[in-house]
């Protein structure tokens, strides 16, 4: 094959995957470890908070199926380090809650979809990501669900983007819950980095997702203000009302027994 162009790079002598752990003093990986545990567990905290207030969800609903299924899948079916599992069995309890906001307001963002489409295509989200996170941490022997962990941030750091552009507004979100999850992303980031330096794929996901995070950040910050809501306020007087023409009608029954049409943007 001599007609071929020479190629550039080299690939590696030994695959980055097949590189074990580095040799990291605990107060070493406890200080960004355990500020990841905290920026998660406050954004799954605000999130189910912000989503009883707003009747909308604060993480969209279908990567709360995708997230719950990397949990519980490192967390009681396949094979973790045990520093992991009692982080992933911990972080399960919020998603519990979260899955069933997602149930049930989730398709308050999907309204093209019938109730029963939206519930069992949530539910074959779940099942798809959940034999994916065992396949892919198999393949990677991925013991602490680092890597999968690492490609799961991206469409979850860019789906909070879509939903503020599908929403049209900032109900259901908060600056406090994007600050939290941009620190539990940040620190999981620099978990990956210390843990495993030889790693190259983390070069490429954490700074994508971080990207992500940052534009989430000023384009909620944006549309708070246009909106007149305050940035940090704890107890906001009412939710900001979304778009309208975003939620199709739906039926409920009238006192009299008939049938009219309700805003989907009324709490459920």
């Amino acid at each position: 094959m001599s007609w071929l162009p020479p190629y550039l790079l080299q690939m590696s002598e030994v695959a980055p995957v097949t590189v074990g752990q580095a040799d990291v003093p605990a107060w070493l990986f406890w200080s960004v470890a355990g500020p990841t545990a905290v920026g998660w567990t406050l954004t799954y905290i605000l999130a189910i908070r912000q989503a009883v207030r707003d009747g909308r969800v604060g993480i969209p609903a279908y990567l709360v199926a995708v997230n719950f299924a990397w949990e519980f899948s490192l967390g009681f079916l396949l094979e973790q380090t045990p520093t992991q599992r009692q982080i992933n069995l911990f972080w399960v309890v919020f998603n519990v809650v979260l899955l069933y906001q997602a149930f049930r307001y989730g398709r308050r963002d999907h309204s093209a979809l019938s109730p029963r489409a939206f519930t069992w295509s949530l539910v074959g989200v779940f099942i798809w990501a959940a034999l994916m996170v065992m396949a892919g941490a198999n393949e990677f022997h991925d013991r602490d669900g680092m890597y999968t962990g690492m490609i799961i941030q991206v469409p979850l750091s860019a789906s909070f983007l879509l939903m503020l552009k599908r929403r049209g507004s900032s109900v259901g979100q908060s600056m406090y819950i994007a600050v939290a999850k941009f620190v539990g992303s940040v620190f999981a980031g620099l978990t990956a980095f210390i843990v495993y330096p030889s790693h190259l794929l983390f070069l490429m996901l954490v700074p994508t997702y971080v990207g992500l995070d940052i534009a989430y950040l000023v384009m909620l910050r944006r549309t708070m203000r246009a909106e007149g809501r305050p940035l940090w306020a704890w107890r906001p007087s009412a939710a900001p009302a979304a778009p309208r023409a975003e939620y199709g009608p739906e039926p409920v029954l009238s006192p009299g027994g008939g049938v009219r049409s309700r805003s989907d943007d009324a709490t459920a």
